[in-house]
């Protein structure tokens, strides 16, 4: 993927990653992004979105687990 660069504060970039599993999708994400990500599985904030689509959390609780560390500004954009 590239993208033309637009200059942006670098406390702006997140990382988001889907892995697919049995039992759902997890969703791995972490406030702190760019080329230098380092370890995400120690890092990132964890989620799993299960198969069973009735046990699908709400946008709240995909907030509260995922985005504790990011403005709760910007939530509604990224939820």
């Amino acid at each position: 993927l590239i993208e033309p660069f637009v200059p942006h504060p670098q406390d702006t970039e997140y990382y988001i990653n889907i892995n697919s599993v049995r039992d759902g999708d997890w969703i791995l994400f972490t406030h702190e992004g760019g080329v230098d990500v380092g370890d995400v599985d120690a890092k990132a904030e964890k989620l799993l979105i299960p198969v069973d689509l009735t046990q699908y959390p709400s946008n709240e609780e995909i907030a509260s687990t995922l985005l504790k560390k990011v403005p709760e500004g910007v939530h509604n954009v990224l939820v």
